[in-house]
């Protein structure tokens, strides 16, 4: 890395601790402008998605999202709502998709042996 880059990264940093504590202040203070920022943010970020294709599904995943966790009550239980779909998420996507390129891979590496 370059000392241009290493600025710039230091830079990103600064402003991404800056932009948390600005979060945090709101959150503490006005849980309604905060959710107004919140989606605004949202909407910017899968806004700027080129694929359409992939802008439909990060949609479809917000209002799932926003449905489930709309039920929780307090931020404890947000938290925990949080933690349990992350960690389905994990063990229903993210972990049969490794074991298939692991099966691929040593599918390949099994047929050049022969």
């Amino acid at each position: 890395m370059t000392e241009s880059d290493l600025e710039e990264k230091e830079q990103r940093k600064h402003q991404a601790l800056e932009e948390h504590a600005r979060l945090h202040r709101l959150y503490r203070e006005n849980r309604f402008a905060f959710e107004r920022e919140r989606k605004r943010m949202i909407h910017d970020l899968i806004g700027r998605v080129e694929d359409a294709e992939q802008k439909k599904r990060l949609w479809e995943f917000q209002a799932t999202w926003e449905k489930r966790m709309r039920g929780a009550g307090s931020d404890h239980n947000r938290l925990v709502l949080a933690q349990c779909f992350f960690w389905e998420h994990v063990h229903e996507k993210w972990l049969p998709a490794i074991q298939g390129l692991d099966r691929l891979l040593n599918g390949r590496h099994d047929k050049k042996k022969t």
